[in-house]
């Protein structure tokens, strides 16, 4: 018998939605603009005018969804994801109908990071996983430092007005682009800029062996259409440096062929990226990157809390590939493969 499953998400974003009922795909959502509601921790105002709460409810028929809630592992933290892609749906009608237009002014794909605070139920039971990331009326955590409890001001000024870590800051694009719900778009950005950066390692690599002319080596790699990836990194990379990838990192090729085909299949076969899939593949082409960074043929620093969020949150997803650290070990681990 499957059992009903039903988010209530509070969103800080706005759109022309009349207060009801709309049904998209399998799911149902209820739309309401709450002036106040109380999770438990009292009652709190809602930003008005600036937020709106959704009831996503369908019907799970596998059971998977249930299990998932009631893990004690992250998979719990996962069903969520469905819940958004249901409500980005329906915004993304509005959007559509309104582009330019003032109703359509602020109304975009959301994500995780877009919630006030959401919870769930299994027949109307509570699954238990309440999340409020909105400090309204919930105090701050030092009073010392209320705007910025855990001393990150510090850590950023080395930073600001500078041109530190570029490739981290061009693979921050890719986590903006995951937490706020646009996967498809984090995926190719991804891959766009490994793509790009491993052609400027191979450009420098054999003009150190003596290839000196700029268009001998565009030719070179200009002129590679098929398995384009997978043949810079194995004998072009072979030939230029001594090794390949895989001799670099065992499960590159599983990692190269997994990333090209969901390249593909969002570039040509209309594939509409998830979060699990963003996710890992952001993950893959940071830890060619890195790998190639370590084998010291290309400089591409990432900070070491960055690297290891990007571990985690691969590994952190329903079904990740086994060439992805799982669970415990990836929280372990800092730099190594």
């Amino acid at each position: 018998m499957s059992a009903e499953i039903q988010f209530h998400i509070g969103v800080g974003i706005k759109a022309p939605i009349s207060e009801g009922s709309y049904e998209v795909g399998h799911a149902r959502i209820d739309v309401h603009y709450p002036k106040v509601i109380n999770l438990g921790l009292g009652s709190m105002p809602l930003p008005h005018g600036l937020s709106t709460v959704f009831v996503v409810t369908w019907s799970d028929a596998h059971g998977d969804d249930s299990k998932y809630l009631k893990a004690k592992t992250h998979h719990r933290h996962l069903v969520i994801h469905k819940a958004l892609d249901s409500i980005n749906e329906l915004l993304q009608a509005y959007k559509l109908v309104r582009m330019g237009h003032i109703d359509g002014c602020g109304v975009r794909t959301i994500g995780k990071y877009d919630t006030l605070f959401y919870f769930s139920t299994i027949d109307g039971q509570s699954s238990g996983d309440l999340n409020v990331g909105w400090k309204a009326g919930l105090g701050n955590i030092s009073p010392e430092s209320p705007h910025d409890p855990f001393g990150t001001t510090g850590l950023a000024k080395p930073h600001i007005g500078t041109s530190t870590l570029p490739v981290a800051r061009r693979f921050l694009r890719c986590y903006e682009l995951l937490e706020h719900g646009f996967y498809s778009e984090a995926f190719i950005i991804a891959f766009s800029a490994m793509d790009d950066l491993i052609q400027e390692m191979l450009h420098q690599q054999l003009a150190l062996r003596g290839m000196s002319k700029k268009s001998e080596r565009d030719s070179l790699l200009r002129g590679i259409k098929e398995s384009r990836l997978k043949l810079y990194l194995g004998p072009v990379l072979k030939i230029a440096c001594g090794n390949s990838i895989k001799e670099l990192w065992e499960s590159s090729e599983k990692a190269l062929q997994w990333i090209n085909g969901i390249r593909n299949e969002i570039a040509h076969g209309g594939l509409k990226a998830n979060h699990d899939t963003a996710a890992v593949g952001i993950y893959a082409c940071i830890k060619i990157l890195q790998t190639l960074h370590e084998a010291k043929l290309i400089n591409v620093e990432f900070p070491v809390e960055f690297f290891r969020h990007a571990k985690i949150t691969a590994s952190w997803t329903s079904d990740p590939p086994n060439w992805v650290p799982q669970g415990a070990v990836a929280e372990s681990m800092d730099y190594a493969p």
